[in-house]
Order: structure tokens, then C-alpha cells, then sequence
């Protein structure tokens, strides 16, 4: 069938075996088939087909590409069946076509096709018979795309009939036409393509979508027109193009309304790639016909890639003036609501952006003489959508919805009354996602329209920490604006009494301010730490300003707090970095200048050269000390201002070296150092000292600078160049110098520094200032320790109290430590002097407040080492004692305490000063006589340490009768009431009358100097003054004192109980023997047996208390009483054998058990001996 009559013509050249066929397949056949016109196109089907098949057969394409002229024959005879046949024998041509096409691959077979081509258009009078050329070109330019160049370079007059063909009324051979066209403009095809195509393309693209119906058509040329508005060059003729009142955006306008979503979407499309140019008369044309109307009602859909166009045009269009101009935002503020809405509810993030993007432009640059807002319900859906775009995790979308929420907060936007509560909400919401995650500007990542990864440096997006900064100062400005105006406050209209005190507009105030500070400035200092955006630290500064004017108090706490972190430095170094804002920065420089100037030195005028300096700050700290000499004297000024402030501050900007040199330089940069003022002296003073502290000293002794600064701190007032910071406790400390000729001043100026800044006198105060573990360090200086003590006598009360409260805090914690010897050595030798020369000074003023603080001081050295006596202390003694005669009603208690316990330490120091210290007060009548009044006093420390003294005397007067007789003064001491004073609260008051009632029953109440009154006996017996009531009263008080925690309290009590006991022996044998009876003294017994902890004092004490009792012969009936009581003696014992006791108490323990086994009855004894031989854990 396939072969005709002439194939045996052919022979075999042409003739090819396939798979499907047993015989061979003869091309030459094949074409004649083809070509022949007798033929119906149903016999030559399969003769196409074979052909598709050879095609395939790469044998056959060889002998093609060997002989051209066989396949461009063959080409032509396709191209004729194409153009006889109907459509569906045309396509199977145009599909054996296209495959050869593309198996030979070659030009020379293109070219001679185009070639033919464009031979039969220019011959067809009729361009309806074209339509089959059409569809080839438009299925041969599809199918190889380096045709299109082709087409565009060298067949123009081809391009050219193709578009005057689109004047052709049939919509299917427009179609095919345009659709030939979508896939010419492809690749650099405005490069390429005749402009006078171009246009002419343009001119009837428009034409065709204002006539065409058929939606394949519309399909086809919106497709085409999406490639032409590629062109900046075609765009600009197709929206400046009208033909008869027929232009492109009335076509599109008409798509949008239609009810094809296709065509509406593509129309929509088409319109946001032309919008996208930010072309702004595109963005006026469009505006000024009423197409946006439409687009606002695309926007309740669900679809969304219409949503999406339509946004991008909007977000165009709302950058134009003429936007607001024709009240877009007003009526289509709903519309966008409603998408913004069911976006976010989707999750599209890319278009919920977009969205909060359009919404930030409306509310920003809506004119505020037109409302956007017309009712509450339409602000509340605002707020609400900005509340849920911030909440959002999507960076994009926090970052778009918080520049929403910026732009809201104005009052023209904020219907009355302003709803202050709600934006807090979301301020909150806000802060505390930002404190949660890390937004800083790079740390974000955005994607383009293309999916394209994007850093928010890249995209050049506002750092999320600069919008919080602007909606804060957005909020200080809504403040302003309604502070005035009653309306903008909610009210309840409920009663006067349940309201609160505190409006809500109020409420909110303190909100931002707290706000700003707790959350935006630590927000915004981590951000600039990092580097970030270089208008953040300005933008900053702005927010600052605002704060600044809201509340200047803590305002400037604030920014003291941010110099000390770095703000200063950070500001003065970006500076140059950028040129906007600098108004605003030299604003803030100089309300800072005159904060800082407050807070240091207010009594000084504010200098008049800071105006000056700020506008001449371009130098970052850097490079000042290298332009020093090159600068005017206010930028000099102001530079050396700066840095003074940032170090006192502790923002150490430059190294000690560097402070030195600009302080040097300065100083050499001047020209005469008396005109130098108060502010400048006080400045380079603190400088020269923060220098050395940082450079340990390591510096050039003698200089202009070093010369000048001595001078100063020698000759002139402290009040004039002390700076309150650690760095001249450094310099004191470091430098001999300087402490020998002005180190008391320097630490009391200090420590005065410290008075006026506390607030809190709790006592931990000390432990929480930080200054003072630096000043720790410095006491292992001796003459440093020296100069410190001196402010004890400081003339502030409250300065030379805290230096007192140091200083026992010290000593407190270095007891322990190696150097304390020799510390409180110096302490207690600085400290004798000290008390000396007050008690000589002629002013009295204060006297009584240094007294205490040196005695103080002194008490706790005598507690810590034994104390060396020597003239000056005698020289003390004497003072002390005048001090003690001298009669004064105001005499402090206090002080007289301490004075009376300075004299017991004397009299205890060691047995030689008896014959000295002793001797000295029992010669002063004045003394003795005061002591009289003294033991009398309400003031039951006082009365007890008055007589722990006669305790002393009575003692030291009966083992020296020969002195003692000499007295011609009896102090009179009262006895009664004796239970009163045994019931004291003050535990001195109990230890120091017992020690004297211990002395008076060792001495059987006889003393040549001491006199009792008040016996309670009748008639007086001097040999006991006390009757037997009394003395039982005090037996059963000394064994409630022996059980006490109290170690001291117990072994005094013993002690008198000891004397109390010997002194019955031999004055009532009747009462001594009920007395060690007494059915309590079993009680005690054990009771203290079981509370003998492992101090070895305490132990020794119990020790003693044993051989008391063991010792006395009816004494020995109370372990006799009671099984129980014996049992726990000896377990007592045991465990203190058992255990690791020095010698001496080893010793007496032993002697202990030995004693105890005498008294304990026969019946016991081998059991006990037993107890106390058995083998137990020593105790830990």
C-alpha cells in the first residue's frame, strides 16, 4: 500500500526496514504518496504515520542530513497538506513536521521553511487562507525557541502581516496569531524586535481586548500582554495609548468585573506588574479611573493568587498622594479588613505581610483632616487584626504588624475616648515576644515575590528594635496631644468614691515610661552591642528626648545607668556614621550635657561652650587625643567633659595611657593654668587620678599635668575637684605621696560621697557596697589604714559614723586571715592617738561621736590580742577618767559604756597593771564617787559594768590593805533589791553583779573601801548583810543561770555559786546544809551534764562545777539520791575520757572519775565501773 508504481525507480536508496514492518518502507513512495493531489487525504494517513516512523529511524535521518534538499522537499509537501487539509489531517502533518524539525536540527532546513513560508503570505491575497501557516509558526515557535530570535532579526516583514492579520475579524485566527506572538517574546526579545512591531503589537493588543469575546481569545491576549508590559518602553505606550476613549485600563477594568476568574485574575496580575514599576503617573492613571473600586471588591475572595494581585497594586497605588486625595483609604479600609482577616486565618504569611503593609501606608499617610476611622467598631477590627499580627510567629508578618500598630497610635486615628487599655495589651504582647526571641536587624529572614532568600539587611527592612523605639515615641506623642483634653480618658460614669485615683490616660503614661525603661533601652543597648542598624542608636536618642520631657527623674537615672554600659561612647563613636538625624542627636547631646552637669556639679554655672563643642563633635575617642591640638578650646572642652563623665561613670572608653595623654595634653594645650575654671580643675583632678588607678602607678612622676593636679588637691578645697568614685581610694592608696599629704580628705570626701548617696539603712549595707571590697584590699597599707581612721573624727557626723561601720566590718572579717595581726596592730596604735587628741582638742563640738567611733575600734582590737600597756595608755586612762568625773546631763550612755568597758580591759589587760591601773582609780576621789552614783543608775549596763570595776577594787583593796587603807573615800553599794537585779533583762548587768556578789561572798562582805547599805538583816550584821530568804532566793536564780546557752552567764554563776557555798561553810551551817540539799540540785545537775556541748570551755566548766560538788561532804548526797542522776555522771564521764581532750582536761577527767567512784553508794559501784570501762565511739 505504501509503495507506488514507480518505486521500482526508487530502488533501495530510499527504503528502510522498521520494526512493525516485514517488508522495507520506501520514503520515495512515501512522498509521492503525499504529494499526489489525486489522492484523498484518507489514503495518506498512513502514509504519514509510516513517515512519523521513519522519522524515528536514525539511519534515515543520516541520509536526510546528507541530501538537504530531500527533507525541505518533504518540508513543503507537509506544509501544502497542512494548508488543504481539514483540521484533523492537518494536525498529524504539523505533529510528522514538528519531529522532523527537530530531528534534523538544522538552519539551513529552517531558513528555506520560514523562507517558504513567507513566499505563500505574500501570495495569498486572502489572509484566511494563512491560518494554517499561523498555527505552524505558532506550534514551530513553541516547540524551538531560538526561532523567535530568528523571526525578530531577519523576518520582519513576516512579524509585520502577522500583525496586521490580528485586524481580521475571525477570533480563532486571532487567537492563533496572538498565541504565535506569546512564544516570539521570549528571551531578549525587546532587543531584537522591530520597535515599529512593537508598537504595532501594542495598538492592537489593545484594540483586540476591547472587541474579542471568545475567552480562549482573552486567555491569549492577556498571556501576550503579560509579556509586553515586561517592556518599561511598551508599558509606557499601552497606559498612554487611547484610541477613541479605548484604552488598557478600561479593557482590564472590564475583565476584573467579569465573571471569569481567570481573565479577572490575569487582569489583576497584568495590573500589579505594571503598578510595580513605580512609575507614579501609572499609579495616577490608574487612580484617576474608577478601577480601583473593583479591586477593592476582588478582595472578598478566596482565592489566593487574586489576592495577592490585587495587594500588590494596592500596595502601589497607597504610596500616592492622589490615593488619599479621592478617599480610597476610607471606603476600602473594610475591604482590607476582611482579607487581612481570612489571611491569617490561612496562614499565608507572604500576603498577611503584604496586607499589614498597606494598612501601615494607609494609617501613615492618611491626611488627618479626613477620618479614617468612622466608628468604633471599624478601630476596634483594626486593633484586633494588629493584636493577631503580632502575635504571629512569622517574622515577617510581627515585623509589618508592629509598623501597623505605629502608625495607629495618633489621636486623630484613636476615636474618643482614646482606648488606652487596649494598646497597652498589645504593647505587652509586643515587648514580651521580643524579649522571648532574638529580632534583631540580619537576624531575620525574608523571602522575595520570587522565593528568594533575603536578610533584612539585604531587603533593607526597618530593624524590628527601631519600630518598637517609634511606636514608644509615637505613644509619648499621643500623651502630649490628649494630656489636655478630658475627652480621651474612658469613664465609667460610676461614683467619685469607687473610681480610681488615676485616669486611664494617666495609667497609660506610666505604662510607656516603665516600658521604655525596663524593656525598649536594654532592647535597643543588646542591639547596638551587636552593631545593627546605624539609625537605631539615634532613633534612640530621639525616644529619649521624649522620655526625658515625660519624667526627668528616671530619665536621668536612666541615662546615667546607660553611660555606665557604654551608650556614651556608642553615641559619640557613630556619630559620622550617618547624616540623618543629627538635629535630633545634637538635641539629645546636649539635654544629656546638662544632665550629666546637673548630677555632678550643680552648683557651677552650665558652660556656655557646649553648644558650640556638640556641633564640632565629628572625632570618634579614637582620634580626639590625635586632633587634640588642632581643636577649638569648646571642642576641646567638650571632649575632656565627655570622658570624665563616661569614666566616672565606669564606661572606660580609652586605656589609662591614652587618659593620660589627652590629660597631659590638655594641660600643655592651655595657655595659662590659672584661668583654668573650677569645672575644668575639677575634671582634669579626677582624670589624672582614674589614669594612675588603671596604670598601678606606672607613670611619669613630674610633669605639667601630675604638678598641676597636686597642687590643686594640696592648696584648694575638696569641694572644688573631688569626684565620688573609687578611683581616688586607688589613688590614695597607690600613691605615698598623695596619701601623706591628702589622703584623710580624699577618703572622708569619699566616704561623705557614700552618706549622701545611701538610701537603704538596713544592715546589710555595708556588705552591699560595692566600693567597699575594693577599699578591702587597700587596708594591708599601712599608711593607707592610717589616713582612713582619721575620718573617725571627721566633722560629719554621718561620714566619720560610716567609716566607723567599715571598719568594723573589716575587722570582723579578717580576724582569721594572716594579716590581721599586723592590722589591727596599726588599728589599735592609730586608734590610741586618735582618742588621745580628742580628748586635748579645745572644740568640743562632736567629741562624743568620735569618742564612740575610736572606742568602738579599739574594744574590738583589745578583744583579739592580749594588749600591751604602756604610758600613753595611763595617759588614756587619765582622760578617760576626767571624762568620767566631768558632770554633764547630757552625758551620753552610749559612750559611757564604752568608756567603762575600756577601763575593765585595762584593769583585766594582766596582773602587773594592778599596780598601776588600779591604784590610779582608787586615788581619784572624783572617780570613786562617780562610780557611787553610777552603781545606782537606771541604766542597768552602766550600774552592771560599775560593778565588774568595784568587783576589781574590792578584790585588789583586800590583797593590798596597806593601799586600801589610805582610801579616805567609802563608796556606798547597795545590795537591794537583790531579786531585781537578778531578773535584769541586760545579761551584762547579770554576769558583772555576779561577779561582784562572788567577790563581796569571797571576802565575807568586809572591804576597807566598799561600804553596803541596805542589809536586809536586823540589827545589821556586816558579816552577813543578806538573810537567809535572800540567799535562797539567789541559790535557786545561779542554778538557772547554770543551764543557760549563755557560756559566760554559766561559768560566772558557777563561780558565785562556789563563793556562795564556801561563804555559808563558815558564816550558817544550817543554811548551808539545806542548800545542798535542795531537791533542785539534781535537776541542774543533769540538765547541765546533758547540755555540755564539744567547746572545751564549756567542758572545763562542767569539770569545775563536778569537783564543787564531789569535793563538799554533804554535797556528795546529791549523786546519792538517785540512781538515774549517777548513770548519767557516769556516762558523762565516759564519753569526755572517750574523747580527744588536751592534756590539762584529760587529766582533770580522771581525777574526776576517781572522785566519783568514792561517793557513789556499793550497791552502784560495780555497775558504774563497768559503765565508765566500756568501750564507746568518741564523739565528732
Amino acid at each position: 500500500m505504501n509503495q507506488t508504481e514507480n518505486h521500482k525507480f526508487h530502488g533501495n536508496t530510499w527504503s528502510y526496514k522498521v520494526p512493525h514492518r516485514e517488508e522495507l518502507v520506501c520514503f520515495a513512495c512515501l512522498s509521492e504518496i503525499l504529494e499526489d493531489d489525486e489522492i484523498i487525504m484518507v489514503k495518506k494517513r498512513p502514509a504519514l504515520a509510516e513517515a512519523l516512523h521513519l522519522i524515528h529511524h536514525h539511519d534515515f535521518i543520516s541520509d536526510l542530513q546528507g541530501n538537504i534538499e530531500v527533507p525541505i522537499h518533504f518540508s513543503f509537501v507537509l506544509i501544502d497538506i497542512m494548508e488543504s487539509a481539514e483540521s484533523s489531517f492537518a494536525s498529524s502533518a504539523v505533529e510528522v513536521f514538528l519531529k522532523l524539525m527537530s530531528k534534523m536540527d538544522s538552519r539551513d532546513l529552517l531558513e528555506n521553511v520560514l523562507d517558504h513560508i513567507q513566499r505563500k503570505m505574500f501570495q495569498t491575497e486572502n489572509p484566511k487562507e494563512l491560518h494554517p501557516l499561523i498555527v505552524l509558526l505558532g506550534r514551530l515557535v513553541k516547540a524551538f525557541a531560538p526561532l523567535s530570535r530568528i523571526l525578530c532579526q531577519e523576518y520582519e516583514q513576516v512579524l509585520q502581516c502577522l500583525v496586521n492579520g490580528l485586524s481580521n475579524p475571525d477570533e480563532e485566527f486571532q487567537s492563533n496569531t496572538v498565541y504565535l506572538f506569546v512564544y516570539v517574546l521570549v528571551g531578549p526579545w525587546e532587543a531584537v524586535m522591530p520597535v515599529s512591531v512593537q508598537h504595532a503589537l501594542a495598538q492592537e493588543v489593545v484594540c483586540l481586548l476591547h472587541t474579542a469575546k471568545a475567552p480562549y481569545l482573552l486567555r491569549n491576549l492577556m498571556a501576550l500582554l503579560k509579556k509586553l508590559i515586561s517592556s518599561a518602553e511598551l508599558t509606557q505606550i499601552l497606559m498612554t495609548l487611547d484610541l477613541n476613549n479605548l484604552n488598557l485600563l478600561t479593557s482590564l477594568k472590564k475583565l476584573i468585573i467579569s465573571k471569569n476568574s481567570d481573565l479577572q485574575r490575569s487582569a489583576l496580575y497584568v495590573l500589579s506588574c505594571i503598578l510595580s514599576q513605580e512609575n507614579e503617573d501609572y499609579c495616577r492613571t490608574v487612580l484617576n479611573c474608577d478601577i480601583i473600586e473593583f479591586m477593592f471588591e476582588a478582595l472578598h475572595c478566596q482565592s489566593p493568587d487574586q489576592l495577592k494581585f490585587v495587594l500588590d497594586s494596592l500596595e502601589s497605588l497607597c504610596h500616592s498622594d492622589l490615593f488619599y486625595t479621592k478617599c480610597h483609604a476610607v471606603y476600602g479600609l473594610e475591604s482590607i479588613f476582611y482579607a487581612l482577616e481570612s489571611l491569617l486565618e490561612k496562614k499565608n504569611f507572604e500576603l498577611c505581610k503584604t496586607g499589614f503593609d498597606i494598612l501601615a501606608a494607609l494609617l501613615t499617610r492618611q491626611p488627618s483632616s479626613v477620618p479614617l476611622f468612622i466608628n468604633t467598631p471599624t478601630l476596634t477590627s483594626c486593633l484586633e487584626l494588629i493584636s493577631l499580627g503580632i502575635q504571629e510567629q512569622h517574622p515577617e508578618v510581627f515585623v509589618s504588624s508592629m509598623q501597623s500598630l505605629c502608625a495607629v497610635i495618633k489621636k486623630n486615628h484613636l476615636l474618643l475616648p482614646v482606648p488606652f487599655e487596649v494598646l497597652k495589651r498589645i504593647i505587652e504582647l509586643m515587648i514580651n515576644k521580643l524579649l522571648k526571641v532574638d529580632m534583631s536587624l540580619g537576624s531575620i529572614v525574608f523571602r522575595d515575590k520570587n522565593g528568594v532568600l533575603q536578610s533584612s539587611e539585604e531587603k533593607k527592612w526597618k530593624d524590628p528594635i527601631e519600630i518598637v523605639i517609634l511606636i514608644h515615641g509615637a505613644c509619648f506623642q499621643l500623651l502630649e496631644e490628649c494630656w489636655d483634653d478630658p475627652l480621651t480618658c474612658a469613664t465609667n460614669y460610676v461614683s467619685t468614691d469607687s473610681q480610681s485615683k488615676e485616669t486611664s490616660l494617666q495609667q497609660f503614661k506610666k505604662f510607656i515610661i516603665n516600658s521604655v525603661i525596663d524593656n525598649v533601652v536594654p532592647l535597643a543597648m543588646k542591639s547596638m552591642i551587636k552593631g545593627g542598624n546605624p539609625l537605631l542608636c539615634r532613633q534612640l536618642q530621639k525616644l529619649l528626648l521624649e522620655l526625658y520631657s515625660a519624667d526627668h527623674g528616671q530619665c536621668t537615672q536612666l541615662l546615667i545607668q546607660m553611660i555606665s554600659e557604654g551608650f556614651l561612647s556608642t553615641v559619640i563613636n557613630r556619630r559620622q556614621e550617618s547624616s540623618e538625624m543629627l538635629d535630633s542627636e545634637n538635641k539629645f547631646m546636649l539635654q544629656l550635657c546638662h544632665v550629666l552637669h546637673e548630677e555632678d556639679t550643680p552648683e557651677l554655672p552650665f558652660p556656655d561652650w557646649v553648644d558650640t563643642g556638640i556641633l564640632n563633635l565629628k572625632n570618634n575617642l579614637n582620634e580626639y587625643q590625635i586632633t587634640l591640638q588642632h581643636m577649638s578650646d569648646a571642642t576641646r572642652n567638650l571632649y575632656l567633659f565627655l570622658i570624665y563623665h563616661m569614666c566616672k561613670l565606669d564606661d572606660i572608653p580609652l586605656s589609662g595611657q591614652e587618659i593620660l595623654t589627652i590629660t597631659n595634653g590638655y594641660v600643655e594645650s592651655i595657655y595659662s593654668q590659672m584661668q583654668l575654671s573650677p569645672l575644668e580643675k575639677k575634671q582634669l583632678v579626677f582624670l589624672w587620678a582614674f589614669s594612675v588607678s588603671l596604670l598601678q602607678n606606672n607613670i611619669e612622676k613630674h610633669n605639667l599635668a601630675g604638678d598641676l593636679v597636686l597642687r590643686t588637691v594640696c592648696e584648694e578645697s575638696p569641694s572644688l575637684w573631688f569626684t565620688h568614685h573609687s578611683a581616688f581610694l586607688y589613688w590614695v592608696f597607690l600613691d605615698l605621696e598623695i596619701c601623706n599629704k591628702a589622703g584623710p580628705q580624699i577618703i572622708d570626701c569619699w566616704l561623705n560621697g557614700i552618706v549622701n548617696a545611701q538610701e537603704d539603712d538596713s544592715d546589710d549595707f555595708i556588705e552591699n557596697l560595692e566600693d567597699v571590697h575594693h577599699l578591702y584590699e587597700m587596708f594591708a597599707n599601712a599608711e593607707f589604714t592610717e589616713a582612713f581612721m582619721m575620718t573617725l573624727v571627721s566633722f560629719s557626723r554621718e561620714t566619720a559614723s560610716l567609716s566607723c561601720s567599715i571598719l568594723k566590718n573589716f575587722l570582723a572579717k579578717i580576724l582569721e586571715t594572716d594579716m590581721s595581726e599586723n592590722f589591727i596592730l596599726c588599728v589599735r596604735g592609730k586608734g590610741r592617738q586618735l582618742l588621745q587628741e580628742v580628748f586635748l582638742r579645745e572644740d568640743k563640738s562632736l567629741k562624743d561621736d568620735h569618742l564612740k567611733n575610736i572606742l568602738s575600734i579599739l574594744m574590738i582590737t583589745f578583744n583579739t590580742f592580749p594588749v600591751t600597756i604602756d604610758g600613753q595608755d595611763l595617759k588614756l586612762l587619765y582622760h578617760v577618767s576626767k571624762w568620767l568625773c566631768e558632770s554633764s546631763e547630757e552625758k551620753c550612755s552610749e559612750l559611757t559604756e564604752m568608756i567603762l568597758r575600756l577601763v575593765i580591759q585595762y584593769i583585766e589587760a594582766s596582773d602587773s597593771l594592778h599596780s598601776s591601773v588600779l591604784p590610779m582609780i582608787m586615788q581619784n576621789i572624783m572617780l570613786l564617787k562617780t562610780l557611787e552614783g553610777l552603781i545606782v543608775s537606771e541604766n542597768e549596763s552602766l550600774s552592771g559594768l560599775t560593778h565588774c570595776i568595784l568587783s576589781y577594787i574590792m578584790e585588789f583593796s583586800a590583797q593590798n590593805l596597806q593601799t586600801s587603807s589610805q582610801s579616805v573615800v567609802k563608796i556606798k553599794v547597795p545590795l537591794y533589791p537583790l531579786e531585781k537585779r537578778l531578773k535584769t533583762s541586760s545579761t551584762t548587768m547579770q554576769q558583772c553583779f555576779l561577779q561582784f556578789l562572788a567577790t563581796s561572798f569571797q571576802h565575807k562582805f568586809i572591804n576597807n573601801i566598799i561600804e553596803f547599805s541596805n542589809e536586809g538583816r536586823y540589827p545589821p550584821d556586816c558579816r552577813c548583810p543578806l538573810i537567809s530568804s535572800d540567799i535562797t532566793c539567789l541559790f535557786c536564780y545561779l542554778q538557772q543561770f547554770m543551764v543557760q546557752e549563755c557560756l559566760k552567764t554559766r561559768q560566772i554563776a558557777l563561780h558565785c555559786l562556789q563563793a556562795l557555798v564556801t561563804y555559808l561553810s563558815s558564816v550558817d551551817l544550817l543554811l548551808y546544809e539545806e542548800l545542798l540539799t535542795h531537791p533542785w540540785n539534781t535537776a541542774m545537775l543533769e540538765v547541765m551534764v546533758q547540755m555540755t556541748d564539744d567547746d572545751t570551755v564549756a567542758i572545763a566548766t562542767t569539770f569545775d562545777m563536778l569537783h564543787f560538788i564531789l569535793c563538799e561532804k554533804l554535797g556528795n548526797r546529791i549523786v546519792m539520791e538517785s540512781f538515774e542522776v549517777i548513770e548519767i555522771v557516769a556516762q558523762f564521764l565516759r564519753e569526755q575520757k572517750a574523747n580527744s581532750l588536751v592534756e590539762p582536761l584529760k587529766n582533770q577527767c580522771l581525777d574526776l572519775i576517781e572522785k566519783f567512784l568514792k561517793v557513789v553508794p556499793v550497791q552502784y559501784k560495780q555497775q558504774i565501773i563497768v559503765t565508765l570501762e566500756s568501750k564507746t565511739e568518741p564523739e565528732r
